[in-house]
């Protein structure tokens, strides 16, 4: 019995042995990166208290304001037409 799936084990053995290490690396890659961005919260959020500035999910972003000024500038345009014509 042996001798008939000796083969088949011999062929498939270093295909399992490869995708066992890729996913053995892949796991302690995404584990790595999943403990880093927890690490690097913690950091900017006990710096954030030491600075005095507020968490930044509480802080006015002037970006998300842009966008709509930027948005309403090309709107007055379209209406009031070019001005460099």
């Amino acid at each position: 019995m042996l001798d008939t799936i000796g083969p088949y084990v011999a062929t498939l053995l270093p295909t399992a042995g490869v995708a066992f290490l890729f996913y053995w690396i892949i796991r302690y890659m995404l584990e790595a990166d999943r403990r880093e961005r927890k690490a690097i919260a913690a950091w900017r959020k006990e710096h954030e208290i030491a600075d005095g500035e507020r968490p930044a999910g509480q802080q006015e972003d002037a970006s998300r304001t842009a966008p709509a000024a930027a948005v309403e500038d090309m709107s007055s345009e379209e209406k009031g037409g070019r001005s460099d014509a």
